[in-house]
């Protein structure tokens, strides 16, 4: 054979076959830095991925394709039938009312994206987030505008379905008294897993933020807030001796709303709604993301219970750079709860009290995962400061994990004297709430 050849010691082998090199390949393979085989109307590569393959030079690069990628369906299915043009909301309204239609998932194994065919239940489902659930996101100003938005970016990136599914049947769970069947949690634990999946794919590749188009990065942006809203809202028992930080250790769910508060903010980064071309750039108002504080200031007298600024040695002459590396920590938390304490939490201003979670030091992060007392101490205080609103989706965690944290401290710190004081008022909010 042409293409084998024999070595000293008589073994056949194979010889590499030389490539030219293709300088006529599609943007997609040109940023992936991959041979194309410039078929067309789609290359290989880019059927394979499931990415819509581009020629020209000024086109969007590392768009998802819908028809180009392998199919998965859990149940039988009709044939998506061909849609006219649709309105704000077209394709949202489409995934409920018209049967058939295939929204991405991704084929971990294979390395790419397949197809995942609407069941019946979906299209319900959707059907609810449309009457139901969206109305308890966002807050009574921006509600509307960011809807409206959120429909059309849905009908050219639909595998924003998966996280509108998931949020609603969590929704499902959090109003029904009654344990749900169990293909209503396989149901949300997939819709979950491929929204998050393709959030992943997306961010993983070469230079998201110059990479996809506007309306994808927008796109991202709704993924991560709605996988935010839904990991927060993902409560697993409502008994506080079950909750973290009572519970025995579970590094795969612990904490994990914390971890996605973080990663929103790197999810903001690349996105950057708040660009000039963003659809967003006219609905985000006073977002926890554009919110800045300084950190390094004092914090101000009379804000916060007195004992907690002779506990974190807190006065007006008490900067972060004039404290120790240990205590610089607690003082960026404190420094938020003294601007959230004055403001008594509603649904309009309730975004504003999220800044908690993504605005902290990284390192108070860290002593929280470790169960460090006095980090707990401080997450106690401001799941008190959201106890009070009737959010479904926020309400649940702070009432059982503030109810856990006020126990662990209780039996951790019983010796001293004035972190059991500090616990009397958070057990005082904590006794009527349910």
């Amino acid at each position: 054979m042409a293409d084998r050849i024999a070595n000293t010691n008589g073994i056949t082998a194979r010889k590499r076959k030389t490539h030219r090199k293709s300088r006529l390949g599609c943007g997609n393979c040109k940023i992936r830095s991959v041979k194309c085989d410039e078929s067309k109307p789609t290359c290989r590569r880019c059927q394979a991925s499931g990415f819509t393959c581009n020629y020209s030079s000024t086109g969007p690069t590392l768009q998802l394709s819908r028809s180009s990628v392998f199919r998965l369906s859990l149940a039988p299915t009709q044939a998506r039938p061909a849609s006219a043009s649709t309105s704000v909301d077209g394709l949202f309204r489409e995934a409920y009312l018209q049967p058939g239609l295939r929204i991405p998932i991704v084929l971990p194994l294979q390395g790419r994206l397949g197809e995942y065919a609407l069941r019946p239940e979906d299209h319900a489902a959707l059907s609810r987030f449309y009457d139901r659930t969206a109305c308890t996101l966002g807050t009574p100003t921006t509600r509307k505008g960011y809807l409206k938005v959120l429909y059309s970016l849905v009908d050219e990136h639909a595998f924003l379905i998966h996280v509108l599914l998931a949020i609603t049947l969590l929704h499902d769970t959090h109003l029904s008294s009654a344990p749900l069947p169990p293909s209503h949690d396989l149901s949300l634990a997939f819709h979950w897993y491929h929204g998050t999946a393709i959030l992943k794919h997306f961010l993983a590749l070469p230079s998201p933020a110059t990479t996809l188009s506007s309306t994808h990065r927008d796109a991202l942006w709704v993924c991560a807030s709605i996988l935010g809203a839904t990991s927060f809202a993902s409560v697993r028992t409502q008994d506080p001796l079950a909750a973290w930080p009572l519970a025995d250790p579970n590094p795969a769910v612990d904490l994990d709303w914390l971890k996605m508060g973080y990663g929103k903010k790197v999810v903001w980064d690349i996105a950057d709604p708040s660009r000039p071309e963003s659809v967003f750039h006219k609905t985000l108002y006073n977002t926890p993301m554009q919110q800045t504080f300084d950190m390094e200031a004092p914090v101000s007298e009379g804000i916060l219970p007195p004992l907690l600024y002779s506990f974190f040695n807190l006065s007006p002459s008490t900067a972060a750079s004039t404290v120790s590396e240990d205590a610089k920590s607690y003082h960026s938390a404190c420094v938020i709860l003294s601007i959230l304490w004055v403001n008594k939490i509603n649904e309009h201003n309730a975004i504003l009290f999220l800044t908690f979670i993504t605005h902290i030091d990284p390192n108070y992060r860290s002593l929280i995962e470790n169960k460090d007392h006095r980090a707990l101490l401080l997450l106690l205080y401001w799941h008190c400061l959201v106890v009070p609103l009737e959010s479904w989706w926020m309400r649940r965690r702070c009432v059982v994990e503030a109810k856990a944290i006020c126990m662990y401290l209780d039996d951790k710190c019983a010796d001293d004297e004035a972190f059991i004081e500090l616990l009397e008022l958070p057990k005082q909010v904590l006794a009527n709430a349910h």
